[in-house]
């Protein structure tokens, strides 16, 4: 039986001041994936199920978060941070190399972590458009204005990816990979939010079927060269109405939001857009709600809104059974509102730690049987 929930994480993870001066603090990557391991290793209940992921950013250092975790799964490519940013370009730089060492230490620390887990396990990446928008040319302007630099981006990476998973196979042979796919920015890239690097004007709107070219891309050549299928993929997108529409007019079967960030039922841009998401429900699309359970974080009062307006689209509480929850801190919400630059280093701050999943493990009971109902 499939469970009415599933509980997982947005792919970041934060170690508490407690872990420090432990014996295993020595290896904070072998620390973090056994903490959550502890937390999301086995379903608390029979009806909630949870899916245990691989942490793409612990917050160690500045080099420790998901855009250069991302960078370090490009395929044959190679870069620096600089002044302004990820640069990418020839040469591999001591940022870009310590990037790479975080991802390998990340899985050898996985082989003593999991040793014997079996069940789901998620990587999680910045999707192409985010890429896009966040990283630099040698030239100083963001790959974004080269459309040719932009379209080798999902091949580049999902032949990365398809590495990265076969290594991880290789050392948790009972792992079922799910890759969490994030577009943080695509709100800001596809309505034409995204800033020069002068800060004067912005970059030309990029239309969302052409994002969704990028998408399609990146999944054909995830099922060339992993196992993974678009069952196993989820997208998680931001609030505009026609990238949604694009997501499921390609066949995106995941799609995560964050219904905080969506508009009122009542208003005409909220009617429409809820009932693209009903439409992606009903096609099969498989619906994940990031929410923030932190105190003050709302997720009690979203959750109520979400049901509710569920039900005002005519659908019964039972019709919400299935549904994902992501534990998330929120920090995407803003750069999907175009205020803070993708490309710009996340505050620690913003990353999950152990009790923010814990909230939601908490509250999960309670979401499982009102859409038991």
């Amino acid at each position: 039986m499939s469970p009415l929930v599933t509980i997982t994480g947005d792919g970041t993870f934060r170690l508490g001041i407690g872990a420090i001066g432990n014996d295993v603090a020595e290896d904070p990557f072998l620390l973090a994936l056994m903490r959550l391991r502890s937390l999301l290793g086995d379903p608390p209940e029979d009806q909630i199920g949870t899916r245990l992921y691989l942490p793409s950013a612990l917050g160690l250092d500045d080099t420790d978060h998901l855009l250069p975790a991302t960078l370090a799964l490009l395929a044959g490519t190679s870069g620096d941070l600089a002044s302004y940013g990820w640069r990418l370009g020839p040469g591999i730089g001591r940022a870009w190399q310590r990037a790479q060492d975080v991802r390998d230490r990340t899985l050898d620390a996985a082989r003593i972590a999991l040793l014997g887990y079996e069940g789901p396990l998620a990587v999680t990446a910045m999707g192409p458009v985010t890429l896009a928008a966040a990283t630099f040319l040698p030239s100083g302007e963001r790959t974004l204005a080269d459309r040719g630099a932009v379209r080798d981006l999902p091949m580049l990476l999902a032949e990365g990816l398809g590495e990265h998973l076969a290594l991880l196979r290789a050392r948790v042979p009972g792992a079922r990979p799910h890759l969490l796919l994030r577009e943080d920015a695509v709100n800001a890239v596809v309505e034409g939010r995204i800033p020069t690097p002068s800060g004067r004007r912005t970059y030309p709107a990029f239309p969302a079927p052409e994002a969704g070219t990028l998408w399609q891309c990146l999944m054909a050549g995830l099922r060339t060269v992993s196992v993974l299928d678009p069952e196993s993929i989820t997208l998680g997108i931001g609030t505009d109405v026609t990238v949604l529409r694009t997501a499921r007019e390609i066949g995106v079967r995941r799609l995560a939001v964050s219904p905080a960030r969506l508009p009122s039922l009542e208003t005409p841009a909220g009617r429409v857009l809820w009932e693209e998401l009903a439409a992606a429900h009903d096609s099969g699309c498989h619906l994940e709600l990031a929410v923030d359970p932190r105190p003050g974080g709302g997720m009690t009062a979203v959750l109520d809104g979400v049901l509710e307006s569920w039900q005002k689209l005519g659908y019964a509480a039972r019709d919400a059974a299935g549904f994902t929850l992501i534990a998330h801190t929120g920090a995407s919400h803003a750069v999907r509102s175009g205020k803070p630059d993708p490309s710009q280093q996340p505050a620690a701050s913003t990353l999950l730690d152990e009790a923010t999943i814990e909230a939601l493990l908490r509250a999960a009971p309670a979401w499982a049987e009102r859409v038991e109902r």
